[in-house]
């Protein structure tokens, strides 16, 4: 019975449809976002510098909402950093389980030192806009990572942060669902 239960049909959606990527005769459009992040120069590449405001990713323009927001958070002690040992989970024989938990991305950002780690939250608190009432919008979460900006929606973003999981919601329409709550394996869905 070699075969039985195994279909190329899982019951999956597939992510979301390709972007035409353009021919010669007509290139993609960029992507216009609904706001930016404007940048004073080009900083100094990690770890060429000990001042955590000389980093690439914290160049802001000095009068704007980003520098404001970084001079107050600047003087905030982060959490201590904390790295995955990864020796110790060997040694359990949790090591690929913990991996599978996280995926491959969370995995390369929890790698990263600390005083990267640092400059990524940074970055990220001193540019995350929120616009309440906009939440199917794609404007409504702005921010900014490694001077990249991102605009989603309200559940774009809950799924990017892993906050829900799409898998466990696919039966639900994420555009008329006002709050969702994930706690492990349950999703409170409240209206």
């Amino acid at each position: 019975m070699s075969g039985e239960g195994s279909s190329s049909r899982s019951g999956r959606k597939r992510g979301p449809a390709a972007q035409p990527r353009g021919t010669i005769e007509q290139p993609p459009q960029p992507i216009v976002y609904h706001r930016q992040v404007s940048y004073s120069g080009p900083g100094v590449a990690h770890g060429q510098s000990t001042r955590i405001r000389d980093s690439l990713l914290l160049q802001f323009e000095l009068d704007s909402g980003e520098m404001q927001k970084l001079t107050t958070l600047i003087t905030v002690d982060l959490l201590p950093y904390r790295r995955i040992d990864w020796s110790l989970l060997d040694r359990l024989g949790a090591r690929a389980r913990v991996e599978k938990l996280l995926g491959e991305k969370f995995r390369r950002v929890l790698d990263c030192d600390a005083r990267q780690y640092k400059e990524i939250t940074l970055e990220f608190h001193s540019t995350f806009d929120y616009k309440q009432g906009n939440f199917n919008e794609r404007e409504a979460v702005f921010f900014s990572l490694g001077r990249r900006p991102y605009e989603m929606t309200i559940p774009q973003f809950a799924v990017a942060t892993q906050f829900i999981q799409m898998r466990r919601c696919s039966q639900l329409s994420l555009g008329t669902v006002c709050r969702v709550f994930s706690r492990g394996d349950i999703l409170i869905v409240c209206k």
